[in-house]
């Protein structure tokens, strides 16, 4: 097969064209590092079980002229993921890809999607299709109906919303009540461009996902309503099996576990940690106060946890009672001395500036922080509480005139005021008459003078990943500028290096290191033109 970088002929154009591209946008600045976009990456590995050709470009690592690979590929169908923050690239995407190929269809997916659907439809022209709540089937049952000309059609795509006529049709999305059909996300589809770092054993990391939902209905979070009717989990075997898939990968100093609530279900953590102990691999977690005890602690300590991750956000009951935390500082005190007698290390996550929270308040929630921190090994602190779609806090916010009247997402929300608290991202922050940005900025300073944000460690490794992304900002603004005056000058397409970009050609059959997938021969891009290997 023939691929970008290799002697340029007709059959390599023909050959090189792929069936779906599926894109994910910059994130830009951010407090955490660099991590696969799993969902997407999930629907990619769906896609190639089920035969189709498939590329995928994160543009987090990705230096190249798009719109002259676009012409290259010739996709069947272009869909694009993206958070909140990152929505105005995946609108950028989705126009750069409408001019290039206007008669391909594009479909925008994720969370963001999930939940402004129809608004989006309404004000960005260039994409065609959304796909509500989880993608791995509505997505390829949407590109049989468009590519093979198979299946029932669209018009009832379970989640799958699309403009007719003037109207706007959004069809229910349907949940996966089964994880265990899907195979495990192929991470060769982006190729070795992440490091995740383990945070107190240091070394690599990788990630896992054991289960979908979150018992909790938070009101700043969304989890729950993305992933409705309580918490789904994987088989066992299911997920020791994509353990030990990822440990043939690389050399892991140990897992993170990314379920929104891992405790959920006790029995579920105690087959986890009954099975997990043959990897001898340390592994971290996120909790609830109320879903665990001594004992499951223990258990959990014995088979590998070392570090666990628990939601507090305030000290006040009042206030926890009003944003549905559903846990009493009390609790999460007991579970921080339990860890301490254990030798497990606890990340508390704390959030100032909820709905009528006071300054007096953050106050009194930072002395609470300087009297059990012996107790605390890492402070994941928010000040400025961070509006997203699909949560209470946006309705709370629309009723009350903190987001204006017709606010649409498609629209941008940077403000200035946001910089006072360290949000450099495109999202609505609540301020308050009682507690504004000045305030909440002074807040922001005594965390800092008493070092209860992060770790020295993460604030140097976030400082030198930002600078650096800054740096290779600069100098993908001067590439693209030359690609721009190529384009302008009319030159064709040259054999270049098409970093960034990993190609899957499906075959009928063969044996595949992807639970259930169907053979798959890849050929994988590994950084100098014409370096392609089977």
């Amino acid at each position: 097969m023939f691929l970008p970088g290799m002697k340029k002929t007709q059959k390599t154009y023909e050959e090189s064209k792929i069936d779906v591209l599926l894109t994910y946008p910059k994130d830009g600045l951010r407090l955490f590092q660099s991590m696969i976009p799993i969902g997407l990456v999930s629907i990619g590995t769906v896609l190639q079980r089920a035969g189709y050709r498939v590329a995928v470009i994160d543009f987090n690592h990705y230096s190249n002229d798009f719109r002259r690979q676009l012409q290259f590929l010739r996709p069947k169908i272009i869909g694009i993921g993206g958070t909140t923050p990152s929505r105005k690239g995946s609108f950028l995407t989705a126009r750069l890809a409408k001019q290039s190929l206007p008669h391909t269809p594009v479909v925008y997916g994720g969370i963001n999607a999930t939940f402004t659907a129809a608004e989006v439809l309404d004000n960005i022209p260039e994409i065609d299709f959304i796909i509500k709540g989880e993608g791995e089937l509505s997505f390829p049952a949407l590109c049989d109906a468009h590519i093979r000309g198979v299946g029932s059609g669209i018009s009832c795509l379970p989640g799958l919303c699309f403009r007719n006529g003037s109207r706007i049709i959004e069809n229910k999305p349907e949940r996966i009540r089964d994880l265990s059909v899907l195979p495990f996300p192929d991470r060769d589809l982006l190729g070795d461009y992440y490091n995740l770092d383990m945070e107190f054993i240091g070394g690599p990391g990788d990630f896992i996902i054991t289960s979908r939902g979150c018992p909790a209905a938070c009101n700043f979070c969304s989890a729950s309503r993305m992933f409705p009717g309580g918490i789904r989990l994987r088989p066992v075997d299911s997920v020791m099996a994509e353990i030990e898939y990822l440990l043939s990968r690389k050399n892991l100093s140990g897992l993170k576990l990314f379920d929104s609530t891992f405790t959920a279900n006790r029995k579920h953590v105690e087959d986890f940690c009954n099975h997990v102990g043959q990897f001898k691999i340390p592994w971290e977690c996120e909790i609830r106060a109320d879903s665990v005890d001594a004992g499951l602690l223990k258990l959990m300590k014995d088979s590998g946890c070392y570090y666990i991750n628990i939601g507090m956000e305030t000290s006040h009951e009042s206030h926890l009672k009003r944003i549905s935390k559903g846990i009493t500082s009390g609790q999460v005190l007991d579970v921080l001395s339990m860890c301490k007698r254990l030798g497990i290390h606890s990340k508390v996550f704390f959030t100032f500036g909820h709905l009528g929270q006071t300054f007096r308040e953050c106050l009194e929630d930072i002395q609470f922080i300087d009297r059990h921190k012996g107790n605390i090994d890492f402070f994941a602190v928010t000040v400025g509480l961070r509006i997203y779609p699909g949560t209470r806090l946006e309705s709370e916010c629309r009723e009350n005139g903190v987001l204006r009247e017709g606010f649409s997402w498609t629209e941008s929300c940077r403000k200035a005021s946001n910089l006072l608290v360290g949000e450099p991202s495109d999202i609505p922050l609540l301020f308050q008459k009682q507690l504004g940005p000045v305030k909440l900025m002074t807040v922001l300073a005594i965390l800092f003078a008493k070092k209860f944000i992060g770790t020295e460690k993460f604030l140097a490794r976030m400082m030198f990943e930002n600078i650096g992304s800054v740096l290779i900002s600069m100098k993908l603004a001067v590439k693209h500028s030359i690609h721009k005056a190529e384009r302008r000058m009319g030159r064709s397409l040259k054999e270049r290096a098409w970093a960034g970009t990993v190609y899957h050609h499906a075959r009928d059959a063969g044996p595949s290191s992807i639970q259930g997938g169907a053979g798959v021969s890849r050929y994988a891009f590994t950084g100098k033109a014409g370096d392609f290997k089977e």
